[in-house]
């Protein structure tokens, strides 16, 4: 299924020239049903801890204290969709390792989980739609093909609405440089990512030198990372940085990992509900480490 840019998610019919400013209509965190549930991700000495139960755990909600059950993740399967830079700059042993890397992400999933394909350049692809059949997707993952410009946000846009899953997505994003062709920009981007009911974490290659002529150099710091770097950790995700692409497998590896070592909590509020964003405030008891969560939550107006 191929998508023109973001057509049909942003309603948009024509090229690109026609609108300066897209109307984006975000998709909603499903959170009009009672009970919230938060993927939680503890770590010690940059280490999965395991073994928490609900009492190490404090969790606010608006600043109020909430009490809640952590569920069990065996009962929950993973519906990861992949989302891939496949620009011009991707040809060559990069875009294989991508496809070998993917390949054996799909391997470690289990029977019951499900995964899409979605490739971005000058268009963005919708290769395999989310499927319990993943020999569809390492299907999708051959017709890769490298050519043209950037286009991560909207990329990022279409997996948060193109799935067309009741229950909460794990979109892994690839990218290999500085978005250069989107419609959408990065304020509006988070909007989506505030009120959309999915789980980003985003791996960026960065080499750390490159040629010049005078040897090689240093990049800076690229501001493009720190974007999708901020844009994942609202939704309780985070980016994780490759210098090469042998280490783009170690760094998939790494998300399923923490997927399989997540805690999942499950609360209903104690406080009035009242529309907009509710901030959220996950921690450890003291001395038991580090955790990271969604940041928040968007309650739509009745």
């Amino acid at each position: 299924m191929r998508m023109s840019l973001v057509a049909g998610l942003l309603l948009l019919s024509s090229g690109r020239a026609v609108a300066q400013e897209p109307r984006v209509q975000p998709p909603v965190f499903a959170v009009q049903v009672e009970s919230v549930l938060i993927d939680a991700f503890a770590t010690r000495e940059g280490k999965s801890v395991s073994g928490l139960a609900a009492r190490d755990f404090v969790l606010k909600d608006n600043g109020v204290t909430q009490s809640f059950d952590l569920v069990s993740t065996e009962s929950l399967p993973i519906r990861a969709v992949l989302v891939f830079d496949t620009s011009s700059s991707m040809r060559g042993e990069k875009l294989e390792r991508l496809r070998a890397a993917a390949a054996s992400l799909l391997d470690r999933l289990r029977p019951e989980d499900e995964a899409a394909l979605i490739s971005f350049s000058d268009e963005i692809t919708l290769l395999t739609p989310l499927t319990g059949d993943l020999s569809q997707v390492k299907q999708g993952l051959k017709a890769l093909r490298a050519f043209g410009a950037t286009s991560a946000y909207d990329a990022l846009f279409a997996a948060l609405v193109a799935p067309r899953s009741a229950f909460r997505t794990l979109v892994i994003l690839f990218s290999d440089g500085e978005d250069n062709m989107s419609w959408l920009q990065e304020k509006q981007l988070k909007v989506a990512i505030e009120r959309c009911n999915a789980l980003v974490h985003v791996v960026a290659a960065r080499p750390d030198e490159v040629e010049s002529g005078y040897g090689r150099r240093f990049l800076p710091d690229q501001p493009h990372v720190k974007t999708l770097s901020n844009l994942a950790e609202i939704t309780g995700g985070s980016l994780i940085e490759v210098t090469s692409p042998d280490r783009i497998e170690a760094a998939f590896a790494q998300v399923i990992e923490l997927m399989k070592n997540r805690y999942v909590l499950r609360y209903t509020p104690e406080s009035d509900r009242g529309p907009g964003w509710h901030v959220l405030d996950l921690q450890l008891k003291a001395g038991r480490g580090k955790v990271r969560g969604r940041t928040g939550y968007w309650v739509e107006g009745k």
